[in-house]
């Protein structure tokens, strides 16, 4: 007999005529596979998710290796420095030159501590991303939250307050007025309370010339970042200092980090007890079947083929329900993504909602663990089959 044959005998035995109880013991199976795979894709498409999202959002505010200016030499010839870091490893897609000012927001009575951020050369991406039109003149882009503590809206004009750096001594405060172009929401409050985009010409507004700040390196692969970061810290270190986006801001990542170990595992447990589940499944189809496979052993049927047919329907019923795991995996994650069901406090987790990302290897590593478990508990089962004696028909009638 064929492989395929085997297969659809087996199924016809276990399967025909079923009895309620074997009915429910097969829904269960099925069902806590199904559940099983969908909760440890979600967990690691939520987990794969967050660090993305935050990658993404992390990168609109700040450069995959930020590369800090040291010394007063290295801010005058930040073009050159700009160029050398640009070409320093192929993996850097874009460099670019950048400058940051402390300073207080002021409007009509409220006043807020922010961080001025000016790219030069404009990083158009971050403008798009944000979906604010790019500044130009002397104007700004507020965060949300920091525009509604201020009272400000698109086209009113803020009053800033700095100090202008001489000598590694605080200079005489600087006054300046600037209109506010746009109010922008990049969903990680952390930024968005903080950091006011403005464009070079207000820097050279408030500081009497533009002093760039440091460069900002965005790579083709953000994995990169703390690579280059140390080659450019051993290369250039008395110069520049340069600092990968997750040492900028461990703690987010290192939470990510910390959640990645232990959960899996925990969820992981889940289709282990899934596998049992098809455990006890054979051995009531074993106890409810038996006379029909001792009838098949009377009438030829091989050890072996009855070893495929049992492994063959264990494999089948942890196959659709990882299927159908998939299914509801993925029908919960397009429902997340379009229509944002969970919320998230964006103060705790700095995203406002819970971000899925699923990637090819999720799907992989739960299929591999639900065959590989499955087959572990099938070994038991298979035995006892193939012990069933052509003669048990007489002692069962």
């Amino acid at each position: 007999m064929t492989l395929q044959q085997l297969l659809r005998l087996a199924w016809r035995i276990f399967r025909g005529r079923a009895t309620r109880f074997l009915s429910m013991t097969h829904g269960i199976a099925l069902g806590s596979v199904a559940l099983s795979s969908a909760a440890l894709l979600l967990t690691l498409a939520v987990l794969d998710g967050f660090e993305r999202t935050l990658q993404e959002k992390v990168a609109l505010f700040v450069s995959h290796v930020d590369v800090r200016f040291l010394s007063p030499g290295a801010q005058q010839s930040s073009e050159l420095w700009r160029k050398q870091l640009a070409q320093l490893d192929p993996s850097v897609r874009y460099a670019s030159t950048y400058s940051e000012l402390e300073a207080l927001i002021s409007h009509r009575g409220n006043v807020e501590a922010a961080l001025l951020h000016a790219d030069v050369l404009l990083v158009r991406s971050r403008y798009r991303a944000l979906h604010i039109p790019e500044l130009t003149g002397r104007s700004c882009a507020l965060g949300l939250p920091l525009a509604e503590r201020l009272g400000v809206r698109r086209g009113d004009t803020v009053v800033v307050i700095a100090s202008r750096r001489q000598s590694g001594e605080i200079g005489a405060p600087v006054i300046g007025r600037i209109a506010v172009a746009a109010v922008y929401e990049s969903g990680m409050r952390q930024f968005d309370e903080s950091i006011v985009l403005v464009t070079p010409d207000v820097m050279r507004y408030l500081l009497h010339g533009l002093v760039p700040t440091g460069i900002s390196l965005w790579l083709d692969d953000a994995r990169k970042s703390q690579r280059l970061a140390r080659q450019i810290d051993s290369l250039f270190g008395a110069s520049v200092y340069a600092r990968s986006y997750s040492e900028i801001h461990p703690a987010m990542f290192t939470w990510i980090a910390m959640q990645k170990r232990p959960i899996p595992i925990v969820v992981g447990i889940l289709s282990v007890v899934a596998a049992f589940n098809i455990l006890t499944l054979l051995f009531v189809t074993l106890i409810e079947r038996r006379s029909t496979l001792a009838t098949l052993r009377l009438l030829g049927l091989e050890r072996k083929h009855l070893l495929l047919m049992v492994t063959g329907y264990g494999l089948a019923v942890a196959l659709d329900g990882y299927v159908i795991g998939v299914a509801i995996a993925t029908a919960l994650a397009s429902a997340q993504r379009t229509m944002g069901l969970v919320r998230l406090d964006a103060s705790v987790y700095f995203i406002d909602r819970l971000p899925v990302e699923f990637l090819w290897w999720h799907f992989a590593a739960v299929g591999a663990a639900v065959i590989l478990l499955t087959l572990g508990v099938l070994v038991l089962p298979a035995l006892v089959a193939t012990r069933i004696s052509p003669l048990a028909i007489l002692r069962i009638r």
